[in-house]
């Protein structure tokens, strides 16, 4: 079985991707091309064995490599890539009236404001900065679609909370809007833990309602909030003004957004907010349809640092944790000066922090259902998940290579969030 793939790189050189089995042999070839001229060509062999001998999963050598092909071509098409040149070459065109592909990234908030930038220089228009999960919202003409933030289509599952329902009907044909989905517990403080229930594949529309049922029933709420459109009635918007782009997004209801000041900011750190989105006017967004999403069009102002980190190894925790997993190793990607690809960079251990029990129990089932024991452990790529951590601060690169972090304590589990967004 062969699969080839394709990708425009940012620097228009097209990228080719030959991934095949053979037996319990995964063979990969891949080089780049210009105006119709190959570049030197790469290749590597990899033998996979079975595993889990003599338990009810065991595989064979060859279904083994069979799956491990299956998941090498399933991650680089999570990474942008499609299995036609023409769609490659496309690049940047979408057809709204049809579902997304997985090669679809809108863009995201810029992390912090330049240094020459002043956010008190009363030029920025903000708005308060919730901690939910990102949701995209899609009227096909034909389908109504809510997809994750890493286009994954889970419409059924979304469908069970009635703020999303909502939206979802009022929304205009070829239309996409993008989003956040923010639960409130009864206090009228965000929970993002609870998220999880409604906005996961991993889950069913079962056990999604039931869930959402039973949150509602202990006084949670739940608010859509429209962030930005995309497109509206089939035209591509992106290239219009912020101000233009929020005259659309009124359609769903007013938006708070205030020329920012300190004395906004003193308010908000003193309620506890997390902090706020800031625009200039004539901000426009963009998308791209190599997977890579480009930061653009806003910028984020926390009060507290957090970051995405990729939990890769687990490990049980002492005393009471001793029997769930309550050490999580984490790792993000960074640029490299040697590869077209980011490396993967270790940032030390964590505790659970914000996780609770229930959901560092709920972690470990779901690992020990997968095969694993609970002891120190090395997940497979597959495995691997991200987490939202708030932290101090960072250190300075140590003598292994590590970047780790000042009193970090791990918030959420990140299912919207694509493992390639998890970078230093």
């Amino acid at each position: 079985m062969k699969t080839t793939l394709y990708q425009l790189h940012l620097t228009g050189r097209l990228k080719h991707m030959i991934i095949e089995v053979k037996g319990n042999e995964i063979l990969t070839e891949w080089w780049t091309s210009k105006e119709d001229e190959d570049g030197k060509k790469q290749s590597t062999k990899e033998t996979v064995y079975g595993k889990n001998k003599g338990r009810s999963n065991e595989t064979t050598d060859k279904e083994q490599a069979l799956l491990e092909f299956e998941r090498k071509v399933k991650k680089k098409k999570e990474e942008g890539y499609v299995e036609t040149r023409e769609d490659a070459i496309l690049g940047e065109e979408i057809v709204v009236s049809s579902t997304l592909t997985q090669s679809f990234a809108p863009c995201k908030p810029v992390s912090k404001l330049k240094g020459k930038d002043d956010a008190y220089d009363e030029t920025w228009l903000s708005e308060r900065k919730f901690n939910g999960s990102c949701i995209l919202l899609h009227n096909t003409g034909k389908e109504l679609i809510g997809y994750t933030r890493r286009i994954k289509p889970i419409t059924e599952i979304l469908s069970v909370v009635k703020e999303i329902r909502n939206t979802l009907s009022r929304l205009p044909e070829e239309s996409l809007i993008i989003g956040e989905l923010v639960a409130f517990d009864k206090e009228g403080q965000e929970d993002p833990k609870v998220l999880k229930a409604v906005t996961t594949e991993t889950t069913t529309e079962a056990k999604a309602k039931s869930k959402y049922e039973s949150l509602i029933s202990e006084g949670y709420n739940f608010k859509y909030n429209v962030f930005d459109v995309i497109f509206w009635y089939g035209e591509d918007v992106t290239d219009r003004t912020f101000l233009e782009r929020l005259e659309i997004t009124k359609f769903f209801g007013d938006r708070e957004i205030k020329t920012f000041t300190e004395k906004m900011a003193l308010k908000a750190r003193e309620k506890g907010w997390e902090g706020f989105i800031l625009r200039q006017a004539d901000d426009s967004i963009t998308f791209t349809m190599n997977g890579k999403p480009k930061r653009k069009g806003a910028y984020k102002f926390k009060f507290i640092e957090t970051t995405d980190c990729i939990i890769a190894k687990v490990c049980p925790g002492s005393g009471k944790h001793e029997v769930r997993f309550a050490r999580f190793r984490l790792y993000q990607y960074e640029k490299s000066p040697f590869f077209d690809d980011p490396v993967l960079v270790d940032c030390g251990w964590a505790g659970g922090g914000r996780l609770g029990e229930d959901n560092m129990d709920k972690l470990t089932a779901e690992l020990i259902e997968k095969g694993y024991k609970l002891e120190k452990t090395e997940l497979k790529e597959k495995d691997w998940f991200a987490v939202e951590l708030e932290y101090q601060s960072r250190q300075d690169r140590n003598d292994k290579g590590q970047l780790c972090f000042e009193f970090p304590i791990i918030i959420r589990t990140r299912e919207d969030k694509p493992l390639s967004e998890c970078e230093v």
